[in-house]
């Protein structure tokens, strides 16, 4: 029974099943070709090979459709057998093969064909689908396509660039924790989901802002001495009362306008400093600029 074996011997009888699947496969995918080179469907009253595979046989579409292209394959590379049976090609390299042989619309020579089997042996199929695009020269494809399904979902396909891949993997493993999938649309959505609540949350905080701006209307610092106003309606910022640092609050009790002049020499006291370093000077004119737009 397989409970009984111990894991050495469970991973030499998979290992063994796995040649043994192989070297099958390799004898169906040349049966299946010799039945193509016949036309042996059509004394079933099939139209189609395909048809044939999917309705006589029972292979699910995608099977029938991955065995047909490495039938054809096989029929312009016998060597295709010994590497379908050895493992160094699969199904899915075959299928890769020959959908950029129809893209490329049989203008591909025998000897290149050739000389791509040989050349994806043994490799993964996204460094394959690499060195097929790079070898028959395939256009780059950016147009972004939209498919609206009938559940309400939307199945997208778009093209990024090398550098957006890599920030997208990137982010994928940082967020590992929070998503538990390696599923991008899953991923996408925790990072909107989280840029909206972000965003939603800067919204709230705006309004608030611009109703202390209504209150308060000028700069409402005062002279320690006379208590008088300062008054002042030029390059207005919101100052918290008392600072987020000592555990001031974002409420518009603890907010009000000053201006530039008055806030940047409440942050001379609070830093207690003389003055502030270029570098804070540009970060200043920074904040300052968007302020500027309550």
């Amino acid at each position: 029974m397989i409970s009984k074996l111990n894991n050495r011997e469970l991973d030499q009888k998979i290992k063994s099943l796995a040649r043994a699947e192989n070297k099958l496969l390799a004898i169906v995918i040349e049966h299946i070709k010799e039945a193509d080179r016949r036309k042996l469907y059509l004394d079933f009253n099939y139209a189609n090979l395909y048809d044939y595979l999917v309705k006589e046989c029972g292979y699910p579409g995608g099977s029938a459709q991955r065995r047909i292209d490495a039938a054809r394959l096989l029929a312009i590379e016998p060597k295709l057998k010994a590497k379908i049976e050895s493992g160094e090609i699969n199904l899915s390299q075959t299928t890769l093969l020959q959908k950029a042989f129809r893209e490329k619309d049989q203008r591909v020579t025998l000897e290149a064909k050739r000389s791509l089997i040989a050349k994806i042996c043994d490799k993964t199929v996204n460094e394959s689908q690499v060195i097929i695009a790079k070898e028959l020269d395939l256009k780059i494809k950016t147009t972004t396509k939209e498919t609206y399904q009938k559940d309400g979902s939307v199945r997208l396909e778009f093209t990024f660039t090398k550098e957006q891949y890599e920030s997208l993997q990137k982010a994928k493993d940082l967020a590992s924790n929070a998503t538990q999938t390696n599923d991008l649309p899953t991923l996408i959505k925790y990072l909107s989901d989280r840029f909206i609540k972000q965003k939603e949350g800067s919204t709230a905080t705006v309004a608030v802002k611009k109703q202390v701006l209504q209150r308060d209307q000028c700069c409402q610092h005062k002279d320690p001495h006379t208590q008088r106003l300062c008054g002042s309606r030029w390059n207005l910022h919101i100052d918290h009362i008392k600072p987020k640092w000592a555990g001031g609050t974002d409420d518009i009790e603890n907010l009000r306008v000053l201006c530039q002049k008055h806030n940047l020499e409440r942050y001379r006291e609070q830093a207690q400093i003389r003055r502030i370093p270029n570098l804070m000077k540009s970060k200043w004119k920074n904040t300052q600029q968007c302020w500027q737009k309550f």
